[in-house]
């Protein structure tokens, strides 16, 4: 596998029978919004409860990058691609952390934003389901804030056969923030606070993931443990990092998970 820094790879997607056309016209159309002001904030990164004028304080990123990294059990000698790095945001705080690490995309506005806002990441403008990896050539897999775009559940347990695929034996992926479909009173319960909070706190623009709304998967963890087991994958469930989190609020929750697989 080569990857080049500072440079994007391109490959033909094949999103059409899975995701619709609009969903990657979005993607690209909130990355050239990106483009007048937000490169160097935290609003590439998950494009759901984000407003202008708010910026995450570094106790918040600390929490979520010590999520990950425990969960992905992460070492200086590994080899880790983000799937799905939109703006390269979380790229860029696990890049000190192993020794080499790419960013993938299918959209090629992300990743020019991502390129911007990191010139030397190593970036691929590829899919999930279809990754441009070669068989067993990572150590370690992140996919956060991504797997919930996808609404199609045999997508979904074809794109997590791919993401073990390109793993090494003893790799790790960490499929990250899955809503708990069994819980999405609670979660919207903590986006009203979330909400009532930011509105106290911050002076707010738009919302642009109000504006330019995208589908929300909601999992079924049963459903997905029966895949899981039917394939004979090693997998956890894990409590999530809180979108949401700021002072006197836990940095875990359980109304979003994260999938650990293992390759064996």
């Amino acid at each position: 596998m080569r990857w080049c820094a500072g440079a994007v790879q391109s490959f033909t997607p094949i999103w059409l029978k899975v995701m619709s056309v609009d969903l990657r016209k979005l993607f690209d159309a909130w990355g050239q919004t990106a483009e007048s002001g937000y490169v160097d904030q935290q609003w590439l990164l998950s494009k759901w409860e984000v407003w202008e004028g708010i910026v995450w304080p570094p106790e918040k990123i600390k929490v979520m990058v010590q999520s990950i990294t425990e969960g992905l059990k992460l070492k200086t000698s590994d080899t880790l691609a983000d799937l799905g790095c939109g703006g390269g945001w979380i790229l860029k705080q696990l890049q000190p952390r192993v020794k080499s690490i790419v960013g993938l995309d299918f959209s090629q506005s992300m990743l020019n934003r991502a390129l911007e806002f990191s010139p030397q990441q190593m970036l691929v403008c590829g899919e999930i389901g279809r990754l441009p990896f070669k068989d067993q050539g990572l150590d370690c897999a992140l996919s956060y804030f991504v797997f919930l775009n996808f609404l199609d559940d045999d997508f979904v347990e074809h794109a997590l056969l791919d993401v073990l695929r390109v793993l090494k034996k003893g790799g790790r992926a960490l499929i990250g923030q899955l809503p708990d479909k069994s819980r999405s009173q609670d979660y919207d319960r903590a986006k009203a606070d979330y909400i009532a909070y930011c509105q106290k706190n911050f002076k707010l623009g738009r919302s642009h993931r109000e504006i330019c709304q995208a589908p929300q998967k909601l999992f079924d963890i049963g459903q997905l443990k029966r895949f899981l087991d039917g394939q004979k994958i090693a997998y956890d469930f894990k409590k999530s990092f809180n979108p949401f989190f700021r002072p006197g609020v836990e940095p875990l929750v359980d109304w979003r998970f994260d999938l650990v697989i293992s390759k064996s």
